[in-house]
């Protein structure tokens, strides 16, 4: 005896909406009081990339790259991204991971982030495109 198993449209839409919500790199965002509560309890500890005069400037303790290449963070490791700005709103995505943007972040704006899993991750301003940086995130 045979059994036929039909599947309902909504739920393949589900499992075909888990298998590719799942092949990006989750990454978890704070932005706003909470994120600059973080940043502000010990700052020259975190990896930092700042916007200021419409480029990428990587600060980590007493190191500064300008227009960093390539960031490396570790899986669940927290970065910083700060619009240093005075007027200038910037718009921060990842080309690799759609999962997530920084829409509008205006001056003084700070961001959040890490990522789950290991992976890369080109990040552009979409207001800026010559400001871009690849993070590399890496296991420990």
């Amino acid at each position: 005896m045979k059994m036929k198993m039909k599947f309902n449209g909504a739920l393949l839409k589900i499992i075909i909406l888990f298998i590719a919500f799942n092949a990006y790199g989750k990454t978890q965002v704070i932005e706003g009081p909470e994120a600059t509560a973080l940043y502000n309890k010990n700052n020259n500890q975190f990896q930092v990339l700042a916007q200021k005069d419409k480029i990428f400037i990587y600060r980590h303790k007493n190191n500064e790259i300008i227009r960093p290449e390539e960031i490396t963070v570790k899986v669940g490791e927290v970065f910083f991204i700060i619009n240093e700005e005075e007027k200038f709103i910037h718009n921060v995505y990842d080309m690799d991971d759609d999962s997530w943007i920084l829409k509008k972040q205006e001056p003084g704006g700070i961001a959040a982030v890490s990522f789950t899993k290991e992976g890369r991750h080109a990040l552009r301003c979409a207001i800026h495109p010559t400001m871009k940086t690849l993070i590399k995130v890496i296991k420990e």
